[in-house]
């Protein structure tokens, strides 16, 4: 009972909570970055959705939108504004908990308004800044802790939050995989070749991996090896930093060869939230070790 206990309510190092804050709030804005320009077009009064139709398909569910009340391009953006000042908050650690509910009902509005457009990022979104406005908040790499600095063993938190957002990163990694392998163009490893060639593809011009199906089987292989293991590899602490490597090796490769970086972006949080201290502790080390090992290898 003790270790279920502790288990859920156990302390947690207040920077993982700090770091998962930070790269929602980076995700955040730059996906609200990707919107503005089409802010009248998808959530004002004369979008390419009608008030009225939105409204119907929310009719009866527990969904609503600040863009249901506000509707004018100049209302519009002046909620864009404030949703990104929010952002901006959060991340640097002021007014943390109001900011972080100022940043979920953003996500929730621009959901319930603009739900044709919607991709799979704007659900880890949602379902993240809802972890995070409940979540702990710590008082660590904060603006709040600058101004009102206190001794680090003070800043004591429960690591429920972060279970929470660990499991969420395992549901979405098994239900992928889950709908991917019936697929045929999964199973004959041709997706990465028709991916290539797709309006998502960065280079949809080229048929290199069309030519050469070999490398099309070896990456989409791969591609599906990592996303069945990462969040086992994530949840054994001996394997962490390796599931870690593997997980943003390949959000980092999906972002540089596609316009899908926005994704990747989303998906950083819920790897952080598998880190404990010892974790940050050993990163931080190996980023310190490289300048020194850089300086002794210079003449």
């Amino acid at each position: 009972m003790k270790r279920a206990f502790d288990f859920f309510w156990g302390p947690a190092d207040p920077r993982t909570y700090a770091l998962v804050r930070i790269a929602l709030s980076l995700a955040a804005l730059a996906n609200l970055i990707l919107l503005w320009p089409v802010r009248d077009e998808y959530f004002a009064q004369g979008g390419l959705v009608s008030l009225a139709a939105a409204r119907a398909t929310a009719s009866g569910g527990l969904c609503g939108s600040v863009f249901y009340v506000v509707s004018s391009p100049t209302g519009v953006t002046i909620v864009m504004l404030v949703a990104a000042a929010a952002m901006v908050a959060l991340c640097a650690g002021y007014w943390m908990r109001f900011s972080a509910a100022v940043v979920w009902l953003w996500h929730l509005s621009y959901s319930g308004r603009a739900f044709p457009i919607l991709h799979s990022w704007d659900a880890l979104l949602r379902i993240y800044s809802l972890l995070v406005l409940v979540s702990p908040m710590g008082r660590v790499w904060s603006v709040l802790q600058l101004r009102h600095p206190r001794p680090a063993d003070a800043d004591r938190v429960p690591v429920y939050g972060l279970r929470l957002m660990q499991w969420q990163l395992v549901v979405v990694y098994v239900t992928t995989v889950w709908l991917k392998l019936p697929d045929e163009y999964w199973r004959n490893g041709q997706v990465c070749a028709y991916f290539s060639m797709s309006f998502y593809s960065l280079t949809s011009n080229s048929t290199f991996f069309a030519r050469h199906e070999w490398l099309s089987a070896i990456e989409t292989y791969l591609s599906l090896a990592i996303e069945a293991s990462v969040p086992w590899l994530l949840w054994m602490k001996k394997t962490r930093l390796v599931g870690l490597a593997a997980g943003l090796g390949l959000h980092f490769a999906i972002a540089v060869t596609s316009t899908l970086a926005i994704f990747s972006m989303c998906m950083v949080p819920g790897y952080l939230s598998f880190l404990d201290g010892d974790d940050i502790d050993r990163i931080a080390g190996l980023a310190r070790a490289r300048p020194r090992a850089q300086t002794l290898v210079d003449p």
